[in-house]
């Protein structure tokens, strides 16, 4: 008999705030203070991934063999709201639909629930990979780094001396890409070997 996956849904927060979920099996609310409390769980459904230091908790999880998977379309919020509006108001009580942390779990909750029955899960929701975990903070470091080097680049054209500052940055971006380059032939092997 197979046992069956149990599902968390949250709302992410950062700056020292619990992370709001929703239990669907239990029916139940609940904060947790790091994602990699929720252990518990087979399968972890987040808004969003744009918090500093949740690479970290995602790494701990994906580790552990949980699937993590995001929200792919933020932008739909406020039409989400709306369109289950009534069931949040009657689920949370509340007279008004304003936005709240565990509101917005349970709307994942709801997206998730509909796209499992109209069968387009991957339309709304993306796993995050050991590749993601891995290789996105180096990313956006590098985006960071390129995006410096850029404006040293844009300052020395209008006169600014930054001759010193150039070559830091293009020192720092190459280096980086370096390790990129090393992670990326460390990791997919493993990557390839657990699907």
């Amino acid at each position: 008999m197979s046992e069956r996956v149990r599902r968390v849904f949250v709302d992410t927060a950062w700056n020292g705030k619990p992370h709001a979920c929703y239990d669907p099996l239990t029916d139940r609310f609940f904060e947790e203070d790091k994602l990699a409390d929720l252990k518990d769980y087979g399968e972890i459904y987040l808004d969003s991934l744009l918090f500093p230091g949740i690479w970290s908790e995602l790494r701990k999880l994906t580790a552990d063999r949980r699937s993590v998977y995001y929200f792919t379309r933020p932008w739909r919020w406020r039409e989400l709201r709306n369109r289950f509006g009534d069931d949040l108001k009657r689920r949370l009580k509340a007279k008004d639909m304003r936005k709240t942390d565990f509101g917005d779990a349970y709307l994942l909750w709801k997206v998730y629930e509909v796209s499992v029955a109209k069968v387009n899960l991957e339309k709304w929701f993306r796993m995050i990979t050991p590749i993601d975990v891995e290789l996105r903070p180096l990313l956006t470091m590098e985006r960071v780094y390129e995006r410096w080097l850029r404006k040293a680049c844009q300052y020395e054209a209008l006169g600014v001396d930054m001759g010193a500052d150039i070559n830091l940055f293009r020192d720092k971006l190459e280096g980086l890409r370096r390790v990129i380059v090393a992670k990326a032939r460390e990791i997919w092997p493993r990557f390839i070997e657990s699907w």
